[in-house]
This record gives C-alpha cells, structure tokens and sequence, in this order.
C-alpha cells in the first residue's frame, strides 16, 4: 500500500540496494578522505632553534616560492639582501645577493652560470644557483638586525629568537592535518 500511495504522488519508493550502495559509497570516501589527511603533507619553510629544536616560525613553500634576508654587514656596515626559491625537492636554493659594496665578507668572483650587474645603485650577483638542504644563522647582537622578507611582510629575526641566538632554515613537511588544526607557526 505505501509503495502504491507514493507511486500516486509521483516518487517511487527506492530500492534497497541503492541505499546499501550509497551507504558504501560514503562509507569508502570517508575512508578516502581519511586516509587522505593521515597521509598528507604541505611543504612549509621552518626556522628553528638550533640549540633546542623549537621552532619559532612557518611559513608554507610551495616549488617557486621566494624569501629573502636582509642585514647589515658588520664590516662596512651596508645593506645586503639574499634572495632564495624552493626547487621542485623541496630545497633552499640561494638565487642571488643584492649588496651596495664590495668588502670583506661579500663575494668577489663569479662561479658557474652566475651573472654580475648593477640595478638600483647596488651590486647583483644572480644565477647563483647554491642548493642547501639546511642552513645556520647566528642572529645578530648589534648591528645586523637581520629580517626575513617573506610573503610581503618583514619579520625581524630578533623577534623570533634572542639575538646571538642561531637559528636553522629547513623546508620540512607539515602533516595536513596538524595544518588543518592551525599546527602552522607564524609569529611568534
């Protein structure tokens, strides 16, 4: 009778089958999606504490993204810039420096492909091409007040550990889920 009343209003009633199927239907995606996010993982450029481990910043780093340091040279006190792109194995690949004067500490040859030229009143040495899996900086005391330019914003390292302090520069992976739950450290 009721399979009958519904045919009157127009909606037959649905087998039983396509209601096991789409049961399992979302029954696999929920799987899917689970499986998903336990397997899953985002490209994130992390500092570090070298001395203990903790990190103090994440930023996500897809292949291409950019960064640069900026900071004053202890020697002849000018700014010199470094920039730097994550390659497609997820590593720091320094690309070029932009400083205003040659000095103690600054480079003086070029090496493999690199290419030499003057923009904007400073000094460019580009093409530089150094892969670095990881990489060490002390942040400095006095006068360097070294800064991360990252995503149009300007963090000063001092901000993210104790000057004197070093820090270490890695492309880690980040579990989707601890991104998800806001596990991404900016800031601090």
């Amino acid at each position: 009778m009721i399979g009958e009343t519904e045919r009157v209003r127009g909606r037959a009633p649905a087998p039983v089958f396509h209601r096991k199927g789409l049961g399992l239907i979302l029954f696999a995606a929920a799987i899917l999606a689970s499986l998903w996010l336990w397997a899953s993982s985002i490209p994130v450029l992390t500092i570090r504490q070298v001395t203990d481990g903790r990190i103090v910043f994440q930023s996500p780093a897809d292949q291409g993204s950019r960064f640069s340091l900026v900071y004053i040279h202890s020697i002849h006190r000018t700014p010199v810039e470094e920039f730097f792109i994550v390659n497609e194995r997820r590593q720091i690949v320094l690309d070029s420096v932009a400083f205003e004067s040659y000095g103690v500490g600054m480079p003086t040859s070029l090496e493999g492909h690199e290419t030499f030229r003057m923009a904007d009143g400073k000094l460019r040495i580009e093409n530089m091409d150094r892969t670095l899996e990881t990489f060490d900086l002390r942040i400095g005391q006095v006068i360097a007040n070294h800064r991360l330019r990252i995503r149009e914003r300007e963090i000063p390292l001092s901000q993210l550990s104790e000057p004197g302090s070093a820090v270490r520069f890695e492309i880690e992976r980040l579990h989707v889920w601890h991104f998800l739950k806001g596990g991404l450290r900016f800031d601090r």
